[in-house]
């Protein structure tokens, strides 16, 4: 019911048992977007200290690669160009949830203001880590690599529309799919480690040959060495709307230090401030470990309506989070690389 009105006192109800009350509260673990926020001070250890405020841009310069086939002899007067840069500028999105409680509502209530209000804020941790784990894995899954890089025999690279994927046979290389893919990364010029961001049918497949060691008929762990697994629940319905052909599973390579995520919140509310006309401060969110901004004001309200009394006080919460997506900057094509099995 809205606004705990199934918890007056003059129902006499019970609360529900913890473990019941935590089942009806859960959520999609954030495992994408943890695990790109474990890349940020690789990419961008200061940026805190430059983005002072919500439309302040920030603008980070990098030097292009400047790719030369090799001369085949010396000369007196040999010429060449310069090498040239660019800038990356992230794009900061806001993304909040809002809440309200009166002042009289506890009053008759089975659950205290404190509770009340601490119910509250778990919900839109909730909300937001759920948010953030989708936003995560839309923004790996659009940002894949529209450019064919380097195939290699066993993973020859799809070009067709909307495709942009690494192929791998299934039937015949299957078993070898995560070596084959670390080949691919090496013939596109990574470095070793990377982090590997599964759908649910890739992930399972991957578990069971991390597993398959020299105690098994087949040895399948030699392969495993340098990667990261991330299981990405919502990558599958990424997908499958616009890759049906992709069923047998799919995942997308990050090399290391190549996408994070940066979160962000004004100023005002990280030191608080308190106003006549409302209140900036902050929560850190135990999920993520990250401040998030808490806005307030208050109203005078008939809030009977809602669990509350004719004469009462609203407060008006917001709970809010700025977060920009930074991939590293490539001349052409994206360092995100999507493969398949078919």
């Amino acid at each position: 019911m809205a606004n705990k009105t199934t918890a007056n006192l003059a129902t006499a109800q019970a609360k529900l048992l913890g473990a019941f009350q935590s089942s009806e509260l859960r959520f999609t673990y954030p495992a994408t977007y943890l695990a790109l926020k474990a890349m940020t001070p690789i990419m961008f250890p200061n940026y805190l200290d430059l983005k002072t405020r919500d439309d302040r841009a920030i603008d980070t310069n990098y030097i292009t690669r400047a790719s030369r086939s090799l001369g085949s002899a010396r000369a007196h007067n040999h010429t060449g160009s310069k090498q040239d840069s660019a800038v990356l500028t992230p794009s900061w999105a806001t993304y909040s949830d809002k809440f309200n409680l009166s002042l009289k509502q506890a009053d008759k209530s089975l659950y205290s203001a404190d509770e009340q209000l601490f119910n509250e804020i778990s919900n839109a941790v909730s909300n937001f880590m759920e948010g953030l784990e989708d936003t995560s894995i839309t923004a790996l899954f659009n940002n894949r690599s529209q450019v064919a890089g380097v195939a290699t025999p066993e993973a020859p690279y799809n070009t067709g529309t909307a495709k942009k994927t690494y192929e791998i046979t299934d039937s015949t290389n299957g078993a070898r799919a995560m070596q084959i893919t670390k080949i691919a990364i090496q013939a596109n010029k990574y470095p070793a480690g990377c982090t590997i961001f599964c759908d649910s049918i890739a992930y399972a497949k991957f578990e069971f040959q991390a597993a398959q060691g020299i105690s098994n008929s087949t040895n399948l762990s030699f392969q495993f060495n340098e990667v990261t697994f991330v299981h990405s629940v919502g990558l599958y319905a990424k997908v499958s709307p616009s890759l049906s052909l992709y069923t047998k599973g799919y995942w997308l390579v990050v090399p290391n230090g190549t996408v994070a995520t940066l979160p962000w919140i004004p100023v005002q509310n990280r030191v608080g401030v308190e106003t006549p006309v409302g209140s900036y401060s902050n929560i850190i969110n135990p999920i993520d470990g990250e401040s998030y901004a808490v806005h307030t004001y208050m109203t005078a309200a008939d809030d009977s309506a809602n669990n509350g009394y004719t004469q009462d006080v609203v407060t008006q919460y917001e709970i809010s989070q700025d977060v920009a997506i930074a991939i590293a900057p490539q001349s052409s094509g994206s360092p995100i690389l999507g493969f398949a099995l078919i």
